[in-house]
């Protein structure tokens, strides 16, 4: 019989610490770590295999999307230059977009991405952001007021200590970037609620996890992405099984859906 929680708290505490001792894992949110070691713990109290287990999910669902992790000091000290030279701040966040293989699929299409996706919310006066990457800086594309509050949140300390240190430089003040899991956190309201990407990696943690959270998020639309080919660049209908695979997970929920095709990323926009 797998042990109970309560008893198990003293084996999960010591495989999170020794999974942060590493150089890789130790800017991963304490709850997200707590969560995934806890949950592997309930069904085997082996502390090499907990251990390796979590450890490999959580590469696929965070570190596979950086190829190299960045040096975020030295990003920021060439941010500061390009800034100084001229440069607007599109074109220095450009570079630091093509960091994260996820964010950089983004870049082709950034000049419709929001413009269509707005186009069927409105303009929204309070956006939030779950498991964001680099996303946030895609905020200089999204043409909102100055009055509409921008919140991110993702399971990466260094990059949302950085994240807020490049809004710091460009003079944002309408957004943050926070810690923040949406298996184990309080969920905030926005006018729209930003699940890019996101749901495929839900599933690879909990089953039915993505929609339990698109029936639990207060907003007025939530637009959820699917990337339309793997990290390695294969497409091997991945867009299909995508869109198949959502359109019988929300059939039944009676929400009004649209769908929208980019090259490289398939949205779909959720009214509530």
């Amino acid at each position: 019989m797998p042990p109970n929680i309560m008893d198990n708290k003293e084996l999960v505490d010591r495989i999170c610490q020794d999974i942060k001792k590493s150089k890789k894992y130790k800017s991963v949110y304490d709850k997200t770590m707590y969560r995934i070691v806890r949950d592997f713990s309930l069904k085997n109290n082996n502390q090499k295999i907990v251990e390796k287990k979590a450890k490999n999910l959580l590469h696929q669902i965070w570190g596979a999307f950086y190829a190299t992790r960045p040096n975020f000091k030295k990003v920021l000290i060439r941010l500061e230059t390009d800034i100084k030279s001229g440069k607007s701040a599109q074109e220095s966040v450009l570079p630091i977009l093509r960091l994260q293989s996820s964010v950089a699929e983004r870049i082709p299409i950034l000049s419709d991405f929001y413009k269509k996706i707005f186009e069927v919310t409105g303009v929204p006066n309070s956006v939030i952001d779950y498991a964001c990457g680099l996303n946030p800086l895609t905020l200089f594309w999204m043409d909102l007021p100055a009055s509409a509050k921008y919140q991110a949140f993702d399971i990466d300390q260094d990059q949302t200590d950085f994240l807020n240190e490049v809004f710091g430089i460009l003079k944002v003040k309408n957004a943050t970037v926070a810690l923040g899991d949406v298996l184990c956190d309080q969920l905030e309201y926005a006018d729209v609620v930003f699940l890019l990407k996101l749901l495929p990696c839900l599933e690879h943690q909990k089953k039915d996890a993505g929609m339990e959270l698109l029936k639990k998020l207060s907003c007025k639309y939530i637009v959820v992405s699917f990337p339309v080919k793997s990290l390695g660049g294969k497409k091997a209908g991945m867009a299909d099984f995508y869109r198949n695979h959502f359109k019988s997970m929300v059939e039944k929920e009676g929400w009004g859906i649209i769908e929208i095709w980019f090259d490289t990323e398939l949205v779909f926009v959720i009214k509530k």
